[in-house]
């Protein structure tokens, strides 16, 4: 008996072994940005519902980019350290300002999508219309006809971004039409000039934000960047309405090791298709923010970013944008 006890140990132990080599205690999802922003939200959606599975536990951790993009470079590819990032790693590729490219990591799942809406500063209160006569609040189609007749007789304040500025060459190509562009710093700079500076300023907010801003007539809000008119913003008509049917978003997905074997890779996809699937695990998100799940796993998700990657690499070549990205104004 003692023999056969012993034959049977060793023929389950490389199986054993095995597992626990796939098995983490904890997975660390490692978001480059801030606590609050849509990288952290999303990230900490998906953590929660993937430990309420069972098995290894999700934990979010927020550091900047340059540590994010260093702990992913040297971490084991075991898949217990992994990135949720956006298509800003493509954006770095195609412009040139990336220290590597999203071909460095290991494609995993692309998870959500979260439109954006497109808004023009109010600059107060409107002015009080004649008796008996509402003020007529500009329109997107209207604000597109003008700038097809004048172009950059409109000016879009656009941060120094890489992701948000490929999305805006796209849109304004996709419409046919050439904005002034105005540079900010940051979100908060450019931000706060929407809501207090002048009247005309047209501009990228979050669905929230934009919300809460047209109920107090500090912004107009124009046109919502993706498929559908977002519960929150009634009335407001899609950027695909004037634009061929374009839609566009931030999307966020997860990336893992470089050397990830494919079979770690298949079974942290399974976990993300069962995440997505969880019902109310993105209802906060969608509700505040209109995020949407957009799941796309392992080689469907590799495409998808080289299809952006050539798409974008086109565009800059039809459109030359050479210096005007960097105008300041």
């Amino acid at each position: 008996m003692l023999v056969v006890l012993a034959v049977l140990a060793l023929l389950t132990r490389p199986n054993e072994v095995r597992t626990q080599e796939l098995s983490c205690i904890t997975v660390s999802i490692i978001v480059p940005s801030a606590v609050g922003s849509a990288g952290d939200l999303v990230g900490r959606a998906v953590a929660d519902a993937a430990t309420k599975l069972g098995g290894s536990a999700f934990r979010v951790r927020n550091r900047p980019r340059d540590i994010a993009r260093q702990l992913i470079e040297d971490a084991a590819p075991n898949g217990c350290t992994l990135m949720l990032d956006t298509q800003i790693q493509v954006a770095f590729e195609v412009l040139g300002k990336g220290k590597t490219d999203w071909r460095e990591f290991k494609p995993i799942a692309l998870l959500t999508r979260t439109p954006m809406a497109i808004v023009l500063s109010a600059g107060g209160p409107p002015p009080a219309a004649p008796k008996g006569e509402k003020p007529e609040p500009p329109s997107f189609s209207g604000i597109v006809a003008q700038l097809r007749e004048k172009p950059e007789s409109v000016t879009f304040a656009l941060v120094e971004d890489p992701l948000e500025q490929l999305l805006f060459l796209r849109m304004e190509e996709s419409l046919g039409v050439r904005f002034r562009i105005r540079s900010y710093p940051s979100g908060i700079s450019r931000y706060r000039e929407l809501v207090s500076g002048p009247a005309g300023l047209a501009g990228f907010v979050s669905l929230k934000a934009a919300a809460a801003r047209i109920k107090e007539t500090q912004l107009h809000v124009l046109a919502v960047s993706g498929a559908f008119e977002p519960g929150m913003l009634a009335g407001v008509p899609t950027i695909g309405s004037e634009a061929g049917g374009l839609t566009f978003g931030i999307d966020h997905g997860l990336f893992g090791p470089r050397d990830m074997p494919n079979d770690i890779v298949k079974s942290l996809t399974e976990i993300m298709q069962k995440v997505m699937e969880t019902r109310g695990v993105l209802a906060d998100l969608h509700n505040e923010y209109g995020t949407e799940a957009a799941l796309i796993t392992g080689d469907g998700f590799a495409r998808y970013l080289e299809n952006l990657a050539a798409d974008w690499g086109e565009m800059i070549q039809r459109q030359n944008n050479g210096g005007r990205l960097g105008q300041k104004s």
